[in-house]
């Protein structure tokens, strides 16, 4: 009887793939990543634009007082019917908030997500809200990190130590203790409901 000399998937040698998995892998986990990256542009520019066109509304003065308080809550309705939640009232603030703390769009850094300048736009001080910018950049900061040092005024309190080494060694030690996960694309609320694609807000980032 004759051998069959191909093997069903079951079959197939693991160690003999090994190599080829690796590739693929490392293939798709890098496209994933790239995809990744240039919607998260995409999406910082198109909130700072939204939340430009808000302001420069708002600024008309006649135009503004017939709507005062209302503004929101009525684009909002427009635009989550159209586009989903991620541009209800309280997003549609947050893209206000965001053009108003970043005004030079030039300025942004585009390492960083919506979610990491949400969280910025929340920053008082000016001076620390660009070095928060500047250093999430530079460290590579996930959104949980930058949160954790914003928390914790790592820039208050460097500015103001005399040890200064010893204030960036447990910020360090404070970032160690979050789990470090790379954001999956399909898991993203965030990028869901900026996208409006099913199952927006149900999972976690």
């Amino acid at each position: 009887m004759a051998t069959n000399k191909f093997l069903t998937a079951s079959q197939s040698s693991p160690t003999e793939l090994t190599p080829l998995l690796s590739e693929l892998r490392q293939l798709i986990s890098e496209a994933r990543s790239r995809a990744l990256r240039a919607v998260d542009v995409i999406q910082v520019q198109t909130c700072w634009q939204v939340g430009r066109h808000i302001v420069e509304f708002e600024q008309n003065g006649a135009t503004r007082a017939a709507y005062g308080r209302r503004l929101l809550p009525i684009l909002a309705e427009q635009l989550t019917a159209e586009f989903g939640r991620g541009f209800d009232a309280s997003n549609l603030r947050n893209m206000r908030s965001f053009y108003q703390a970043f005004p030079n769009c030039d300025a942004l850094r585009h390492e960083l997500s919506w979610t990491h300048y949400r969280l910025l736009s929340r920053v008082q001080s000016e001076e620390a809200r660009i070095w928060y910018m500047n250093e999430a950049a530079a460290q590579n900061w996930s959104s949980r990190a930058l949160e954790r040092q914003i928390g914790t005024l790592f820039y208050e309190r460097l500015l103001l130590s005399q040890d200064k080494a010893a204030v960036a060694n447990e910020a360090r030690q404070n970032l160690a203790a979050l789990e470090s996960t790379p954001r999956a694309f399909v898991r993203d609320p965030v990028m869901l409901e900026f996208l409006g694609l099913p199952g927006a807000g149900k999972l976690l980032e």
